[in-house]
């Protein structure tokens, strides 16, 4: 019987430990600069194909709208892929959601309707803040 108690609470402290080993729930506050509405927001790991949605319910109004959105992951690196009213599209390559809590969603250049934009980060500012390519 001594066995036993010294036992039970091994195991439950383990299946404890093993719990916490699986996603952690991320915050990303998304900042809309653009002109036009977000209609959906979508994540997938770096270099990934499996988008999950991001933006549930009303779309995040151009000119300065936020939204905070949750992603479960156990990975810090996703690329985040921007859709507008509109039906232009952009990338947000690599953004690290362990380092930094927020993105600020750029105007896109003039371009063809229909194509994405795919947004890179410049040295002098930190990932939090991506503007779109040129």
């Amino acid at each position: 019987m001594r066995r036993l108690s010294v036992i039970v609470p091994v195991i439950a402290a383990c299946s404890a430990t093993s719990a916490f080993a699986g996603e952690r729930m991320h915050y990303l506050d998304l900042i809309n600069r653009a002109h036009d509405r977000l209609v959906s927001v979508s994540a997938a790991p770096a270099g990934g194909t499996a988008w999950e949605e991001l933006l549930q319910g009303e779309p995040v109004a151009g000119g300065g709208g936020a939204v905070t959105v949750q992603l479960a992951s156990d990975q810090c690196l996703h690329d985040v892929r921007v859709e507008f009213a509109n039906g232009r599209r952009a990338l947000y390559q690599a953004v690290d959601v362990c380092r930094h809590r927020g993105l600020r969603i750029q105007p896109l250049p003039a371009a063809r309707q229909g194509s994405t934009a795919v947004a890179t980060r410049s040295e002098a500012e930190p990932a939090s803040v991506v503007p779109p390519a040129e």
